[in-house]
């Protein structure tokens, strides 16, 4: 395969999402600390917020889960394969809401089976070309390319 229609990425951990989930649940533990509520509601909102935040961290910025999403593949008219930890693959279509920024990619994902899945990918997940070819290919729309030829 050409490496200008590269169509398979591979991820790895990222220190940048894990520093930006750390400090999401640091100002949502002192936003909770700010309302007048009981000790007891402190104590279960905390708890509560931590779960959810150690979830996200080991799934999407560890990778270390079983339905982490270590790879992906971008296919023709906008659907992608998701490739999990545990080897399941489940197939979906791009969904309208993603966003493009130079450092960071959001990429929301309709999945076949009625669900929904959103990546979270900074520039330190995968190689620095392969994350400038996926803006590129995701900002000029997967539709536009013509099927992958293996060379």
């Amino acid at each position: 395969m050409s490496a200008s229609l590269q169509r398979h990425y591979k991820l790895r951990p990222s220190r940048y999402l894990s520093f930006v989930i750390f400090i999401a649940c640091l100002l949502t533990l002192g936003v909770t600390y700010i309302l007048p509520l009981g000790m007891t509601v402190y104590s279960a909102l905390s708890f509560f917020i931590l779960a959810a935040s150690a979830f996200i961290f080991f799934r999407d910025a560890r990778l270390s889960l079983a339905n982490s999403c270590v790879a992906f593949r971008l296919e023709a008219e906008g659907n992608i394969s998701l490739i999990l930890r545990d080897g399941r693959h489940h197939a979906g279509k791009l969904a309208a809401g993603g966003v493009i920024l130079p450092f960071v990619v959001l990429v929301n994902v309709r999945l076949g089976s009625g669900g929904r899945r959103g990546l979270v990918l900074f520039g330190d997940c995968t190689d620095t070309d392969s994350f400038r070819r996926l803006r590129v290919l995701l900002r000029w729309g997967v539709k536009r390319q013509g099927p992958v030829s293996s060379v």
